[in-house]
């Protein structure tokens, strides 16, 4: 009850405009509480206002009009129901929900898991008539799965391709963490980005700092690109596996955040469009 009432408090003083209080008060209720929700969600909209990831994937497909849009991690399909005509919309979740919305665009879903997906026949067909222009990750919350994501996405792609990936910004330690501990969380997606500045430093990648708990955005991609292929991808995540976040100061790994602002974010991707021809 301490916890709720502190959370109480927090949402209070966020409403009032005060940021700091409303963490500072969500960090109290999370010490009694770990798996305090609605101090987690206070503290997310805190620590990350301005629009949130669900107006951020309409803007992409408003801006972009991707011909072909791939997501994986379809849930109940709210996010895919963003998808406008004449986007040729495909999910792929081996859990899809009975009840999905009704959806504006031409759509097929796959119920199977994306490995498998990428790997059959219906990915070869579908995506030689059109390249992938525009796709969301939001599978499993782990940072090697959405890595072969984005490998499978991007042989599919063309240079000028957009990939999304949800929860690359950590909250804290705890609902950053590999195994599911808390109610609010986000799992280690947030290392995709580290490593991709790294080992593909061809690519721009970068993090919206957009609720609840990040976008980011790969462009300039490469579907020749062999540089993760195989021994190297092992290592890598072998590598990766144990690191976790840290919620002390200066000890987190840089993330490449931007601005939450629409134009500058979309001039930033039609510049790199174009400059990979």
């Amino acid at each position: 009850m301490i916890a709720d009432e502190l959370a109480a408090s927090a949402q209070a003083l966020l409403a009032g405009g005060d940021a700091a209080g409303a963490i500072a008060a969500c960090r109290q209720a999370l010490a009694v509480d770990p798996d305090c929700l609605a101090a987690h969600v206070c503290m997310a909209r805190a620590k990350l206002p301005g629009d949130d990831y669900l107006a951020w994937l309409a803007r992409f497909h408003a801006a972009l009009a991707p011909a072909t849009y791939v997501e994986i991690g379809v849930d109940a399909g709210r996010t895919l129901s963003l998808a406008r005509p004449p986007t040729l919309a495909i999910g792929v979740d081996p859990a899809l929900s009975g009840s999905a919305p009704s959806f504006a665009a031409k759509t097929r879903t796959f119920a199977m898991e994306s490995d498998a997906f990428f790997a059959s026949p219906d990915a070869g067909a579908l995506f030689k008539l059109a390249p992938v222009a525009l796709a969301f990750v939001d599978g499993l919350h782990l940072f090697e799965q959405a890595l072969r994501d984005f490998l499978h996405v991007e042989r599919h792609a063309a240079r000028g391709s957009v990939v999304l990936f949800h929860d690359c910004l950590p909250l804290d330690r705890a609902t950053s963490a590999r195994e599911r501990r808390t109610g609010f969380w986000s799992g280690d997606v947030w290392k995709l980005l580290p490593i991709l500045r790294e080992h593909r430093p061809d690519l721009d990648a970068f993090v919206i700092p957009a609720y609840p708990t990040g976008l980011g955005v790969v462009t300039r991609l490469d579907p020749s690109s062999t540089r993760l292929d195989g021994a190297r991808l092992e290592e890598i995540t072998r590598s990766w596996v144990p690191r976790e976040w840290s919620d002390a100061p200066g000890e987190a790994p840089a993330l490449p955040l931007v601005e939450n602002d629409g134009p500058a974010v979309l001039a930033r991707i039609r510049g790199a469009s174009a400059s990979g021809g």
